[in-house]
């Protein structure tokens, strides 16, 4: 997990390396609408805007770079001075048939600043100054976004059209963290049986649980000596019992995490549980959590750090290290990725050939990575880190997976700067807002050093349990 905003220009550059072997992009066919939940092509991604002014170096191509979160201190904002009817407009190269412009808005502060907007494009350069003037263009269309964007605000559209501008009805600053332009291309769709997942498991547990919890870190020393975890009492069945509590159908383990020390007896590695003093080195923490959640007839998910800071990241050891996890402990339903595109490049570990593996050794389980690129050509479930990128939009109609903290401080490990529980009511209302956007609410409870959930955490799960 992240805790600021890594710029995406390389990751967006490697997205060519994992097209091959996938589907090729292809048209809606004419007069019908794309299957439900497709994926079409942003055409405003990077290409060339300007602005009618930029403000300390919010310059016009941070809102063309596909990075969404909308934080400043993370380069991802686009922002004009203070003026009236300020704007923002790129030239998408071609006319080619639109489908819908969406506008992003800021996420850090500041969300008013992208009130009471308009959406214009057109075949022909957009060339006014004021709002009135560009609206009166000939070959304009124009629609507004009344009150504040919140997290997104989509136009629908359907014509064509080279020039999209976003601009303000009134006076003040216009801050955009994207533009995205979508044409009628389709380069995914949804898997069924990442929809069904979705749909049948709308909220499950997060466990993180590994080193960084006996280092007192979020992120754990990767030369930190495995003697250091030894828990007293680690207690998977109370994990199963409280996920079964809360309500929910399936957890989420940190088998590995971005330190490389992995929970279960690998044979690539010697940074493991085996390595530890736990159960004088023959504990399996894996197979302790399978076999609570089977009992409790409870779906099995596995959290895998593609970025190792121990043992390097290198496509052999994934493959193996995944291998070993999908066969030795029965159906794995959800894995869930992490470090790939942001830290370890995909022109380094490309996409496709670890995808085609896990379909290979274990074809029924469902895939999300954390990449933030909100795209369904490395990943079967987009995934939403909460803290950092907020709740998915509700007009969301692709698999989605919201990973958010039950604690207040939104930490991920159980350390000594964890807070307490969130209400109950602040995550069965996230819940609801999840459901609404088609997607699953994945809620993060770390185990303490002993190895058993923290009491206020359990008592808080049955509350939300019995709400939701």
């Amino acid at each position: 997990m992240r805790f600021a905003r890594v710029r995406l220009a390389g990751a967006l550059a490697a997205l060519a390396v994992l097209s091959a072997g996938m589907t090729q992009a292809t048209a809606a066919p004419a007069g019908k609408p794309p299957p439900p939940g497709s994926e079409m092509r942003n055409v405003a991604l990077d290409t060339k805007p300007v602005q009618s002014s930029t403000y300390e170096g919010g310059t016009a191509d941070r809102a063309v770079d596909g990075n969404v979160d909308g934080n400043w201190a993370g380069n991802s904002v686009s922002h004009t001075a203070q003026e009236e009817q300020p704007y923002w407009q790129t030239d998408l190269g071609k006319s080619q048939t639109l489908t819908k412009v969406a506008a992003w808005n800021r996420t850090d502060c500041c969300a008013e600043r992208l009130t009471d907007f308009w959406v214009l494009v057109s075949d022909s350069p957009i060339t006014a100054r004021t709002l009135a003037e560009a609206k009166a263009q000939k070959g304009v269309t124009a629609t507004k976004v009344a009150g504040t964007a919140g997290r997104t605000a989509e136009v629908p559209l359907h014509r064509k059209a080279r020039y999209v501008r976003v601009q303000l009805e009134g006076t003040g600053y216009l801050a955009l963290a994207e533009v995205q332009a979508f044409n009628d291309e389709v380069i995914a769709s949804p898997s069924p049986a990442a929809r069904k997942w979705v749909k049948d498991n709308p909220f499950g547990m997060f466990l993180h649980y590994n080193m960084s919890t006996y280092q007192d870190e979020q992120w754990a020393d990767p030369n930190a000596s495995p003697a250091l975890f030894d828990p007293t009492d680690v207690d998977a069945d109370q994990w199963a019992a409280a996920i079964k509590d809360a309500g929910m159908t399936f957890g989420v383990l940190t088998a590995k995490h971005h330190d490389g020390f992995a929970l279960w007896d690998t044979a690539h590695s010697d940074h493991d549980i085996a390595a530890s003093p736990y159960k004088d080195g023959k504990g399996d923490v894996i197979r302790e959590y399978v076999d609570a959640m089977h009992a409790k007839h409870l779906k099995v998910g596995l959290y895998f750090s593609i970025w190792d800071r121990h043992n390097g990241d290198s496509v052999e050891l994934i493959q193996n290290q995944l291998r070993e996890l999908l066969t030795k402990y029965g159906q794995i339903d959800y894995l869930w990725f992490d470090g790939w595109g942001w830290q370890v490049p995909y022109s380094q570990v490309p996409y496709q050939p670890v995808r085609d593996m896990i379909r290979k050794v274990s074809p029924r389980t469902v895939v999300a990575n954390n990449d933030h690129l909100g795209t369904l050509r490395t990943s079967d479930v987009i995934v939403y880190e909460v803290p950092v990128q907020g709740m998915p939009p509700e007009t969301n109609a692709r698999p989605t997976d919201a990973s958010d903290t039950l604690d207040t401080n939104r930490t991920w490990f159980n350390t000594t700067a964890t807070g307490a529980p969130r209400s109950a009511s602040d995550i069965t209302d996230n819940l609801a807002r999840a459901r609404a956007g088609n997607s699953l609410f994945l809620l993060n409870v770390g185990p303490d050093r002993t190895g058993r959930i923290p009491q206020d955490s359990v008592d808080r799960l049955k509350e939300i349990g019995s709400a939701s």
